[in-house]
């Protein structure tokens, strides 16, 4: 197992260059890559974050993966990326372990060598391997402004945290962290740490409300938010009202509507 971290989030999209004002002109990220993958009909647009990427796929012709996924499920999240020192040798222990494989063998992709593992083996989550080429440039995200520059963590809906973790915790090497149970939110969760970021496993306690027993009553298990890094939380939620957006408990940092962001949820904190 050579996984080191979350190397960028997939987000699909039915537009990119329309996506693309959320992450470039409202939140300030440099665009690293604009690039069509025409054996794949897709085309993919990637903003580096200080460390992780965010990655936007939109499809170029219909009867592709992406396209099927957007008549499915909308726009949204599409899958989590982990960056593989040696993705061939990952897949191969992936295929050992019992995992229902997309890829056995590594193909060209956005980001280097890739693979898939479908999502029926990781409680919904379309999980991908990536090894960059060794002369892969180096990004990072805007050094001022009120948008993200970092990843915090991806969080994931799950049924039930227990197995969730015993099987990622064995599977991608990631380390049990913070645990917490809050009757004020509704939730329990459990951070599992992978190089600077963290995957959160969180569950809805019984009779609670909200966005997140929605999702597991509607499309199950699967990622569900993500958490972003900001230097100035107050001075941020103050900017995107100005745009006219929905955020809303900006004591907590503030979440955003996914209407703004075509479908990805989003939570912006200090920390």
């Amino acid at each position: 197992m050579a996984l080191t971290r979350i190397h960028h989030i997939g987000i699909a999209v039915h537009d990119a260059d329309k996506t693309a004002e959320v992450w470039r002109d409202t939140f300030g990220l440099e665009t690293a890559l604009d690039m069509e993958l025409e054996s794949q009909g897709v085309r993919g647009v990637i903003f580096p974050l200080d460390n992780c990427e965010i990655e936007l796929l939109q499809p170029t012709r219909g009867e592709t993966g992406i396209a099927k996924y957007l008549e499915t499920n909308g726009e949204g999240f599409h899958h989590i990326c982990f960056e593989s020192t040696d993705v061939a040798t990952d897949l191969i222990a992936a295929k050992e372990s019992g995992m229902r494989m997309i890829d056995e063998e590594p193909r060209v992709g956005l980001t280097g060598m890739i693979g898939f593992i479908h999502p029926r083996s990781n409680h919904g989550v379309l999980i991908e391997y990536a090894q960059p080429p060794d002369d892969a440039p180096q990004h990072s995200g805007p050094t001022s402004g009120p948008g993200p520059h970092a990843l915090h963590h991806m969080t994931m809906a799950v049924n039930d945290i227990a197995p969730v973790q015993s099987e990622w915790t064995e599977r991608y090497r990631l380390t049990p962290g913070r645990y917490l149970e809050s009757e004020a939110l509704g939730l329990e969760a459990q951070f599992l740490g992978l190089g600077p970021t963290d995957i959160e496993l969180v569950r809805p306690l019984p009779g609670s409300g909200g966005p997140l027993p929605r999702k597991l009553e509607t499309s199950g298990e699967g990622m569900f938010m993500l958490a972003l890094t900001v230097r100035d939380a107050g001075a941020s939620v103050a900017y995107l009202r100005g745009q006219g957006w929905t955020v809303t408990d900006a004591n907590a940092g503030g979440f955003i509507s996914p209407k703004h962001t075509h479908g990805a949820r989003l939570r912006l904190s200090e920390a």
